[in-house]
């Protein structure tokens, strides 16, 4: 039986430059073959809006680090994780769902199923990348790419930290 893709890959600025960079990574740092890298790299397709919000967020914001969700496995569009906190179990994690002209919303709301599987993917964020630890509190968050872009930006106001 193949195995499941990992819920999020790391995103960077030089990667949002390569046409296909989940085939990337997915072939570098997961080990799946170019063929099957490239197959699966569709589920990490960047669609609409989401290319320029992650671009400006991580050109903008010098201290976040971005990943980006398998978009089959209901975990919102972007995990991000304020890394200015040297304490893994302490920084601030927010699991994004962008909704083109929709005001933030905190919370979750407004994203349908889009957010179900949220914590799997702050899970495997501890579980594989060390960035944060297990156990986590993360935030949820919905809304256009501006009004998230200008949350984020203005030192974000806390809002319901999601915990289990």
């Amino acid at each position: 039986m193949p195995r499941e893709p990992p819920i999020v890959l790391p995103v960077s600025l030089p990667l949002l430059g390569h046409a296909n960079p989940w085939a990337l990574l997915l072939a570098k740092e997961e080990g799946y073959s170019l063929s099957a890298a490239s197959l699966l790299s569709e589920r990490y397709a960047l669609k609409s809006d989401e290319k320029p919000f992650v671009r400006e967020l991580l050109r903008r914001k010098r201290n976040v680090w971005a990943f980006r969700c398998d978009q089959r496995r209901f975990a919102g569009d972007f995990v991000v994780v304020d890394m200015s906190e040297p304490r893994p179990e302490r920084r601030w994690v927010v699991v994004l769902d962008l909704k083109m002209g929709a005001p933030l919303v905190l919370g979750g709301g407004g994203a349908g199923v889009q957010l179900t599987h949220a914590q799997l993917a702050v899970e495997a964020l501890a579980a594989h990348q060390g960035v944060i630890s297990s156990g986590t509190r993360y935030e949820l968050a919905t809304g256009d790419k501006a009004a998230i872009l200008d949350w984020l930006c203005a030192g974000r106001r806390r809002g319901r930290s999601v915990s289990r």
